[in-house]
Order: structure tokens, then C-alpha cells, then sequence
């Protein structure tokens, strides 16, 4: 049985780090689906619209090979629709609330079999620092 990991972001600013993330998250599955925040939604959430728009970001994630969805939401609608065996997150999220961010609580993924996962941050590089930059 083939096993499914999920992971959902907005990745604005495609860079190294997001590619070197993904690359990762297939050690973890025999698929990986990339869930792609939509504008409203990244807006909404951070107050500003993404640099490129949804169209573009979902480009750059298919264009490395992977499927894409959609997230208009926190997230667990988009895990019901995918139905993943395993979630990914950065370790950026290891001291937040990742289950608040996602609207669900850990029980939540404990009745659905569901493993969350942290792959490592890659340092030095971000979609904020390329902005700071570009500043």
C-alpha cells in the first residue's frame, strides 16, 4: 500500500528551502501532495496578498513533478479531500500551535491515523528574508 504525506503552504517566493522541504517530505510517503494556499486565504490570514498569485505559486510546485490542491481554508478540509497517512509541517511550526493553525485538534489526527511530521527548516533562506532583501 502505497502511503500518502500532505503538506500545505503558501510558498511565496519559490526558493531552495521550499524545494529542498519537499525533496523531503519523500522520504516520509510514496506521494506527496502539496496544498497551496489560496490568495484570499493568505491574504486573510496575513493581512497582505501573496507576491505571486495562486496561479504561479501552483506552477512552481507542479513544475518540480507534484500534485497540487488548493487550500482555501485552515486546512482540514483539504485533509479530508486528500486523505493523508502523513503530514509534514517545518520545524519553524515546532513552537506553535500547528493543530490551532489547522483548526483541528490532535485527536482529530489520532482517529484518522494521521503522523505529523517536522522536517528541518532550512536556515538562511526565506520568502521574508528574499523581501527584506529586495527592500
Amino acid at each position: 500500500m502505497r502511503s500518502r504525506l500532505l503538506t500545505i503552504g503558501t510558498f511565496d517566493l519559490f526558493h531552495a528551502g521550499h524545494a529542498a522541504f519537499l525533496r523531503q517530505c519523500e522520504r516520509f510517503a510514496g506521494e506527496v501532495v502539496v496544498g497551496v494556499n489560496s490568495d484570499a486565504f493568505v491574504t486573510g490570514y496575513k493581512g497582505q496578498a501573496p507576491i505571486f498569485d495562486e496561479r504561479e505559486r501552483v506552477g512552481f510546485i507542479r513544475a518540480l513533478g507534484y500534485p497540487v490542491k488548493i487550500n482555501d481554508g485552515p486546512g482540514r478540509t483539504l485533509i479530508e479531500d486528500v486523505e493523508p497517512d502523513v503530514i509534514a509541517i517545518g520545524t519553524d511550526w515546532a513552537r506553535r500551535d500547528y493543530f490551532a493553525q489547522i483548526d483541528t485538534p490532535v485527536e482529530y489526527f489520532e482517529r484518522l491515523g494521521i503522523v505529523l511530521v517536522y522536517i528541518p527548516y532550512t536556515q538562511g533562506i526565506s520568502s521574508t528574508i528574499i523581501k527584506e532583501r529586495l527592500a
